[in-house]
């Protein structure tokens, strides 16, 4: 479970940056981490620090027993703030070339499975077919409850999801405006450079 910036032609301009602009280089990457860290904070507030309520067993370290349906001997994950906090991780991927150069993904990522149910259930569609729990209701009554205390629009999440589109905006907007400053300061370089050497 993710929440993404998608930058395109950065690959191109970082590259030249390093080249010849290192403090350059090193603003634009310091606007796009800070913009990426401070969704990641915003969605670890929106982590409730007890269970929600109705949930209680959630937090409850499993017994261990093997959950019909899950393979390799998976159990439900336990209900965790801490875990759940820390395991929210931001980063980069490179993508393949678009029409401005190269594309680059920022991310924050939820890498806690207990993260990601709280994140999306009672949210994506609830399918009946799939039983995981002795009581055929089980994951409708979970996602029942943990919708009517933290409900949000289907399509959005609690708290990763939800700080990201909080944020998108002012993120992309500080990133463009990180990305635009280090293009002006990269002509500026040329310019000069072309000057000096007549």
């Amino acid at each position: 479970m993710s929440e993404a910036i998608r930058l395109e032609g950065v690959k191109d301009l970082e590259a030249a940056l390093k080249k010849f602009d290192e403090n350059a280089y090193k603003n634009l990457n310091k606007a796009i981490n800070k913009a990426a860290g401070r969704i990641r904070k915003n969605a670890r507030g929106y982590i409730p620090q007890g269970t929600p309520p109705g949930l209680s067993n959630w937090a409850r370290p499993s017994s261990g027993l093997k959950m019909n349906g899950m393979t390799g001997g998976r159990v439900f994950p336990r209900f965790n703030p801490q875990d759940m906090k820390s395991q929210m991780r931001t980063g980069r991927q490179r993508q393949g070339r678009t029409r401005n150069g190269w594309g680059s993904t920022v991310y924050v990522e939820q890498k806690n499975p207990a993260g990601n149910i709280f994140e999306k259930a009672g949210i994506v569609a609830f399918n009946p077919r799939a039983q995981y729990s002795r009581n055929p209701m089980a994951s409708l009554e979970f996602k029942e409850k943990l919708q009517n205390f933290y409900f949000i629009r289907k399509g959005r999440g609690r708290a990763l999801i939800r700080a990201g589109v909080e944020d998108a905006g002012q993120a992309k907007n500080e990133i463009a405006r990180a990305r635009y400053e280090a293009e002006m300061k990269l002509q500026a370089d040329f310019n000069a450079e072309a000057a000096r050497h007549g």
